[in-house]
C-alpha cells in the first residue's frame, strides 16, 4: 500500500484540500489488482466538487492508459 496525502492552501476559493490517494495491491488468480482511493473532497464546496470530478475523469483516462503502457513496456 502507497498512501500520499496533500493539503491545500486556502486560495479565496473554498475550503482547503485534505485530499488522500490510496493505491494497494493485492493478489488475484495468476495476476495482480491496483486498487486506487482517493478520498477526502468536501461535498459542500463548489471548487472541491468540480476538482473531484475533473481528477475522476483523469485517473480512468490519464493515467490508466499510461500504467497500461508501463506495463506493456515491462
Amino acid at each position: 500500500m502507497l498512501r500520499l496525502r496533500r493539503r491545500g492552501a486556502d486560495e479565496g476559493q473554498g475550503n482547503p484540500a485534505g485530499w488522500t490517494i490510496t493505491w494497494t495491491l493485492e493478489p488475484e488468480g495468476c495476476g495482480t489488482r491496483l486498487f486506487l482511493v482517493h478520498e477526502g473532497f468536501d461535498p459542500d464546496d463548489p471548487f472541491q466538487v468540480q476538482a473531484y470530478k475533473v481528477m475522476g475523469g483523469g485517473w480512468r483516462s490519464i493515467v490508466t492508459e499510461g500504467l497500461g503502457k508501463v506495463l506493456q513496456e515491462l
